[in-house]
C-alpha cells in the first residue's frame, strides 16, 4: 500500500485528502500546527493519521518523509526547502504547489542524482493555468506555428451571487499569502521589451478585460514572467503578460491601502487599548482621531464619497472599537478585520477563473487561440480554489507514485508525460478549459 505525506492543513488541503484516502487508498499522514485541524479532515478514516508538526521539529520530520513513499507539501513557500533536503536524504519525491524558489532550484542536480523528482508549480496558479498555455502552444508548434504573443489570467473569486461585499472579495486561500503578493513586484514583455512594474506601483498598472461569457473584470500584472520564455520554448520577440483577474475597483481600494502602509508585515506594535481609528490616524502621521474619514478622504487625496472610502469605512478601519489583536503588524490588523467581514458563509460559492490567450503566427494566417475555465465551490463542500490548487497535485503525486512520470530532478509539469494525463483526469473531475479559434 502506498503511503503519502501531506504536509499542511490549512484552505486547499482536503480534496487532495479525500482523493488519496477514498480514491487511491492510501495510506495518509497529514500534519498540522494544531492536530485537531489534521483530525477534522481525516474524519476518522482508518487509513488516515493526524500528527502535530511544526517546521522546527526536524526530527519529527525526517520520522515522517522516511515512512513516506511520497511527501505532498502544502505549507508555505518558505518552509519547502527543510522538506525537499529530508526528502533527498531519505530519497523520497515530493510535490508542492508553489513556485520553484532560486534555492529550489539549486536542488535539481542532487535530486537527479538521489533519482527522485521534486515537483513544484502544480496547482491552480501557478499550476493549470501553465499546464494549459503550453498545452496550446506545443499544439501550435505542431502545426508549423509561431506563438507571438501569450496572455494569461487567474482568480479566485467569490460566485456572482455571493458576491455581496464591498471588496467583491473573499478569503478562500491563505489571507497572508494574498497580502505577500500585493507586495511582489512584476515585469511582463511587449515584443521582447521588458516592461517592470515596482511592487509600489502594482495596482497603477490595471487593465479592464472581458472573458467571454462570464464577465467583465480589471487585471494587474502577477509577478516576473520573463522565465516562461525558456520554459514554453518561445521566441525572444514574444510578447507574454501574466495577470490576476479582480472585479473592478479593487486595484483602487489596494492603492490606498498600500499608502496607509498596511500590507506591512515587518515591524510589530502592541495594541493594548488602541482603536482603528486610533490604529488610522496613526498610519497618517498624526494622534488626533478626531473626525477620522476625513483624515484619511485628504491623505489619500479622495473624493468622501468614493469607492476606496466607503470600503475602508465597511472594513472599520476608522471605528472607535478596540483592535482585536494584542500585538501585530499593519497587516495583521487588516488581515485580522478582513476574515471577519470577507470569509465565505457555510453555503456560499467562491468561483476560480484561468484563462490563456494564444496569437500564433501560421505560414499563411493568424490566429488567437483561447481556453477558459471556469470553477465554482459546492455549497457546503469543497471550494473551487480548494480543488483547482490541490487536485493537479494529488494527480500528479499518484502518477509518479505509478510510474507514469519518469521525470527526475526539480521540475515544473510543463512536459507532456504531466500535463496530458493531469489535464486529462481534471476534467473527468470537472475541471477544463473551453477552447476556442478564431481566425484573424
Amino acid at each position: 500500500m502506498k503511503k503519502i505525506a501531506v504536509l499542511g492543513s490549512g484552505f486547499v488541503t482536503k480534496p487532495a485528502v479525500d482523493y488519496f484516502l477514498d480514491k487511491c487508498g492510501y495510506e495518509v499522514t497529514l500534519t498540522s500546527i494544531k492536530k485537531d485541524e489534521a483530525e477534522k479532515l481525516i474524519n476518522n478514516r482508518p487509513k488516515g493519521n493526524a500528527v502535530a508538526w511544526t517546521i522546527d521539529q526536524s526530527d519529527l520530520l525526517d520520522k515522517i518523509v522516511s515512512n513516506a513513499d511520497l511527501v505532498m507539501s502544502m505549507i508555505p513557500p518558505l518552509m519547502h526547502i527543510p522538506v525537499a533536503k529530508a526528502c533527498l536524504k531519505h530519497k523520497t519525491n515530493m510535490v508542492t504547489t508553489s513556485y520553484i524558489s532560486p534555492q529550489m532550484d539549486e536542488l535539481h542536480a542532487e535530486a537527479q542524482k538521489k533519482d527522485i523528482l521534486i515537483l513544484n508549480e502544480i496547482g491552480e496558479d501557478p499550476g493549470m493555468d501553465n499546464m494549459g498555455a503550453k498545452q496550446m502552444i506545443d499544439e501550435v508548434k505542431t502545426q508549423n506555428g509561431k506563438v507571438i504573443s501569450l496572455r494569461s489570467y487567474g482568480a479566485g473569486l467569490p460566485s456572482f451571487e455571493h458576491n455581496n461585499n464591498p471588496f467583491g472579495y473573499k478569503f478562500s486561500w491563505s489571507p497572508m499569502g494574498v497580502i505577500l503578493a500585493a507586495k511582489t513586484p512584476a515585469v511582463y514583455l511587449e515584443k521582447g521589451e521588458k516592461i517592470d512594474v515596482p511592487a509600489k506601483e502594482l495596482f497603477h498598472h490595471n487593465k479592464p478585460v472581458d472573458m467571454e461569457g462570464i464577465g467583465s473584470f480589471e487585471t494587474y500584472p502577477n509577478r516576473d514572467c520573463r522565465g516562461y520564455v525558456k520554459h514554453f520554448g518561445l521566441d525572444d520577440d514574444v510578447s507574454i503578460y501574466r495577470g490576476v483577474l479582480r472585479f473592478p475597483g479593487w486595484c483602487d481600494t489596494m492603492n490606498a491601502i498600500i499608502a496607509l502602509n498596511l500590507l506591512d508585515n515587518t515591524r510589530e506594535k502592541e495594541f493594548k487599548a488602541t482603536s482603528y481609528a486610533q490604529f488610522t490616524a496613526s498610519l497618517m502621521g498624526t494622534d488626533d482621531r478626531d473626525d477620522i474619514l476625513q483624515k484619511a478622504v485628504d491623505f489619500l487625496k479622495m473624493e468622501k464619497d468614493s469607492d476606496s472610502i466607503e470600503k475602508l469605512r465597511w472594513l472599520g478601519l476608522f471605528d472607535d472599537s478596540q483592535i482585536s489583536i494584542s500585538r501585530g503588524t499593519n497587516a495583521d490588523v487588516l488581515v485580522d478585520l478582513m476574515l471577519k467581514k470577507m470569509s465565505y458563509g457555510r453555503d456560499e460559492k467562491d468561483m476560480v477563473i484561468v484563462a490563456n490567450e494564444i496569437i500564433a503566427q501560421f505560414p499563411d494566417h493568424k490566429e488567437k487561440r483561447s481556453g477558459t475555465m471556469l470553477v465554482t465551490g459546492i455549497p457546503g463542500g469543497d471550494s473551487a480554489m480548494s480543488r483547482a490548487v490541490s487536485l493537479p497535485a494529488a494527480i500528479a503525486s499518484k502518477l509518479i507514485l505509478n510510474g507514469k512520470i519518469k521525470a527526475k530532478g526539480v521540475h515544473r509539469p510543463l512536459s507532456s508525460e504531466i500535463y496530458i494525463p493531469v489535464l486529462k483526469e481534471m476534467k473527468d473531475l470537472g475541471l477544463y478549459f473551453k477552447r476556442k479559434t478564431t481566425k484573424l
